[in-house]
């Protein structure tokens, strides 16, 4: 009866789109060029940060946001979608499309993510991570889809790691990406969630918990961009346009950014 509820509740929230989680285009005025950035669900409120400031040094570009989990914007790009660069939570998926012919050139690390532990609710601090998730008042924990986002792979192997993933899989609650983990942290349809560190800034009134996780018990998020090699021909302005924008991705306004979101800088 337990496993129904759970799975009547969840069903209900997804009925009614208070989780929809299709790839969210962001409309941008138009500019003589354009560009489309297919970004990781993470990323999302840094780079439409980066994209502002790029805006501001390139205004005749007109920059196009598409945000997703990682997996998802790889099987669009595959699909046929367009984009110009992919922006992902990690190296395997724009490594995956280099190999398949989809870029000219392999990816490249533009941020360092952070795994965290995320709760509106009051909880002690002093409790390990182990403790804290094999409490009874922790009933469920949300991840995002480890075959589709990163950051939803890095929490598995942590689980893993400590020893608790088979033990505690029952309160997995898996969202497709983490905007959707971070929706059901916020809103209180899990306990606790793992997700970026960056889900923090300027949220901090949402989460009155969090507590990284450590980063000895999963792969280093290396975040890949790359650049992809389009079926269909650019012009000159807009191929200009592309390589600015790549190379902006790795300048000093954008590292002053990744930091202050919680990320780490890549070491060259």
């Amino acid at each position: 009866m337990k496993n129904i509820r759970i799975t009547i509740l969840f069903s209900l929230l997804f009925v009614f789109g208070i989780f929809a989680e299709n790839p969210v285009p962001v409309k941008t005025p138009k500019g003589e060029t354009e560009i489309v950035v297919a970004v990781a669900a993470n990323f999302k409120n840094p780079m439409e940060e980066i994209r502002l400031s790029f805006l501001k040094q390139n205004p005749e570009i007109n920059v196009k946001l598409i945000f997703g989990a990682s997996g998802q914007l790889t099987t669009q790009i595959q699909n046929g979608a367009p984009a110009d660069i992919f922006l992902s939570a990690d190296m395997d998926f724009p490594l995956a499309l280099y190999k398949d012919g989809y870029s000219l050139q392999g990816p490249k690390v533009y941020a360092v993510g952070v795994l965290v532990l995320l709760s509106q609710k009051e909880i002690e601090k002093t409790k390990s991570i182990s403790e804290l998730l094999s409490s009874e008042n922790i009933k469920f924990i949300a991840i995002a889809n480890p075959r589709t986002a990163p950051y939803g792979k890095a929490a598995v192997e942590a689980l893993q790691s400590l020893g608790l993933y088979e033990k505690l899989k029952h309160k997995f609650v898996f969202g497709e990406s983490i905007t959707q983990v971070n929706q059901f942290i916020s809103t209180g349809s899990a306990d606790v969630g793992f997700t970026s560190f960056s889900a923090l800034y300027g949220n901090e009134d949402n989460f009155r918990f969090s507590q990284q996780v450590d980063p000895k018990t999963y792969s280093t998020i290396h975040q890949g961009a790359i650049v992809i090699q389009s079926k269909e021909p650019k012009s000159e302005e807009q191929k200009i346009a592309i390589s600015k924008l790549f190379d902006y991705l790795f300048s000093t306004e954008t590292k002053s950014i990744l930091l202050k979101y919680g990320y780490k800088i890549p070491e060259k």
